[in-house]
């Protein structure tokens, strides 16, 4: 049975963060105004609770999740989680990504990271099964989080053609 123990501070905010990238993926496809932006973003951090309440008892990594989303880490541990932040803001500022492209490629391989790090640490198919359905499901709250191309909420369609390309691509590598 896998949990937090079985990673280190780093390994476990590379697994907390790989959804909130996926997330973050679906927004970058086609940003929307401000309003849009705020809802898109609490998709991410609702879609994910939502998610791993409902699969808590089911998987054992959800479990762990849960356990970590409602509870604050300690003070070593969140001094360890701010130096792997900034660590991780340093390499993304050397090595900014140019195109979307680039930027949907860097998310690939970290999500790909992220997947081989639960197997390599002994999480069963059916956790790295409800990981994967975790990021599709905050990709997909993300895409219906607001509408694209209206003015002041008239008008518009709620998932753009490159929204739904990307959700699509998400849907295809995870599903």
């Amino acid at each position: 049975m896998i949990d937090k123990n079985s990673f280190t501070v780093e390994e476990w905010a590379q697994i907390v963060s790989a959804p909130a990238s996926i997330g973050a993926l679906v927004v970058t496809a086609d940003p929307s105004g401000p309003i849009g932006l705020i809802g898109e973003f609490k998709a991410i951090l609702s879609s994910m609770q939502s998610y791993v309440d409902a699969h808590a008892a089911d998987s054992s990594l959800m479990g762990a999740l849960k356990h970590y989303m409602s509870n604050q880490p300690s003070e070593e541990e969140q001094a360890q989680l701010k130096q792997w932040a900034n660590d991780q803001q340093e390499q993304m500022k050397a090595n900014k990504p140019k195109t979307p492209e680039e930027l949907q490629q860097r998310v690939r391989q970290a999500v790909t990271g992220t997947i081989e790090l639960l197997r390599a640490k002994g999480a069963e198919a059916s956790d790295v099964d409800s990981f994967k359905a975790m990021m599709v499901g905050v990709a997909e709250a993300v895409a219906n989080a607001s509408k694209e191309g209206g003015f002041l909420g008239f008008g518009g369609t709620l998932v753009s053609d490159k929204e739904q390309s990307i959700l699509n691509q998400i849907q295809a590598e995870l599903g």
